[in-house]
């Protein structure tokens, strides 16, 4: 064919399509990464390829590719059975080719088999990159040192509404045999796809700014395959989670493999149930030791009561013989006091008697006028003789009352209603403190119990006169 010779579009293509199919008849092994995928009724399904630059997202390449109904029957199935999911965007997959150039349609690649391991294989190579990053920046175990209450009753839920392990995790809290009560705040979020990453993140930043009314967050979704799960394994969530800060807690549902977001968080469950048996667990924890320590007060106090009958009983038993004593002695001072105060009032009057007979033996000599002055002066000094003798005997009483009040207020009853304490030491009564030795252990005694304490230091009082 000749330079100037004209030949119209289709013919061009014609020739470019014979060419094509002569110089790339055999197959080729491609990688790439698909960003648009559709399939039609007939089975078809038509995909869009690309290729980025290493470190960044700038397309490198790009290709039209079609799978045939014919083929897809059989790709589909085996593909979902080795990766436990179907094609979709955003994963990066090993394809073997045929190139194909149509007239109308232009250039395209025919999709004739999959590999599905290394899609695999590519999921795992980036989760262990996105660890090796979070292990270098230093975050991997933040969120790990942070202390869980150990009553975390107010949660934060990250989750889809109509998720099955968002519901179950509720009836299991809710309905908790011990009837703990939990306060959750659901806080939804896309738990599966491309847009997972960027809701997570924007959950976690509401609770954020509200960390104060929350003990702990757990992020719930419940299930499905290891490619279902794979935007857990996501840099962005991992990063958020390990320097979130509250407590994270996740259930997604694994039985076998663990996200990066499981490694980074405080505590990784298996499932949404195993998140409420955990927090559930946490409380009847805590219930229990302060069952315990409850149990431990109410036997320390009965055994401080019995002992401290004990020893008041001891105590009073010492006392009796020294108030006995201490009475005994009083009712001699007031028996010698009222004595004296006899013999002294029995003298007095003998001596004034005589003196009253001298008096009326010289007034019998006077006059009659004088007489009688005499005799009215006479009953005035009896009248006040007889009133100092009055004055005299109430004083005396009143001693002997102020001996009985004392003694009575000698008493140990009285003594501690005062606010005085009996202090003991290995059961013998301590009124110095030279009978003291220091880091010993002493018993005081009060009016309605007795307590312990130890010594730690002694000084002497300034009062002391020894």
């Amino acid at each position: 064919m000749s330079e100037n010779q004209n030949i119209s579009l289709s013919e061009l293509n014609k020739l470019v399509a014979n060419v094509l199919k002569k110089q790339f008849a055999q197959t080729f092994r491609v990688v790439a990464e698909i960003s648009q995928i559709q399939e039609n009724h007939t089975g078809h399904a038509y995909l869009e390829l690309i290729e980025k630059e290493t470190f960044g997202d700038n397309l490198t390449a790009k290709a039209r590719a079609t799978i045939w109904a014919s083929v897809n029957r059989m790709l589909k199935p085996y593909f979902r059975s080795v990766t436990g999911t179907y094609l979709e965007a955003g994963m990066k997959v090993l394809l073997v080719v045929s190139i194909e150039f149509h007239e109308v349609y232009g250039y395209s690649l025919n999709i004739k088999d999959i590999d599905p391991t290394y899609t695999l294989g590519d999921m795992e190579r980036r989760r262990l990159e996105i660890i090796r990053r979070l292990e270098e920046e230093g975050v991997m175990d933040m969120n790990k040192t942070l202390e869980l209450t150990e009553i975390p009753q107010r949660i934060a839920i990250i989750s889809s509404q109509t998720a099955a392990g968002y519901e179950d995790f509720m009836r299991q809290i809710s309905d908790n045999p011990a009837g703990y009560i939990f306060y959750t705040k659901l806080f939804t979020a896309v738990m599966q796809g491309r847009e997972t990453s960027e809701s997570v993140v924007a959950a976690l930043d509401k609770i954020a700014g509200m960390e104060e009314q929350f003990d702990a967050v757990v992020i719930l979704r419940g299930g499905g395959s290891k490619t279902d799960l794979q935007a857990f394994d996501d840099y962005w969530i991992a990063l958020n989670i390990s320097q979130f800060p509250l407590p994270v807690l996740t259930g997604i549902g694994h039985e076998r493999d663990e996200s990066v977001a499981d490694l980074v968080a405080h505590t990784s469950l298996k499932t949404p149930t195993a998140v409420a048996e955990f927090l559930i667990e946490r409380l009847s924890d805590f219930d229990s030791l302060l069952s315990d320590i409850s149990e431990q007060i109410s036997r320390t106090t009965k055994d401080l009561l019995f002992k401290a009958k004990s020893d008041l009983a001891k105590l009073a038993y010492q006392f009796v013989p020294i108030v006995k004593n201490k009475i005994h002695t009083e009712h001699r001072i007031l028996d010698n006091t009222t004595h004296r105060l006899e013999t002294k009032l029995r003298t007095r009057f003998d001596t004034e008697h005589n003196r009253i007979k001298e008096i009326f033996y010289r007034l019998n000599k006077r006059s009659i006028n004088n007489q009688q002055k005499e005799y009215q002066r006479l009953n005035s000094l009896f009248s006040e003789l007889r009133t100092q003798a009055e004055r005299n005997i109430l004083r005396v009483a009143h001693r002997i009352e102020l001996a009985r009040l004392s003694a009575e207020l000698l008493s140990p009853e009285q003594t501690l209603k005062r606010g005085f304490a009996y202090i003991t030491q290995n059961n013998s009564l301590v009124s110095r403190t030279s009978q003291l030795d220091k880091d010993t252990e002493i018993t005081a005694t009060l009016i309605d119990g007795t307590f312990t304490a130890e010594v730690k230091s002694i000084s002497k009082s300034k009062l002391n006169m020894e």
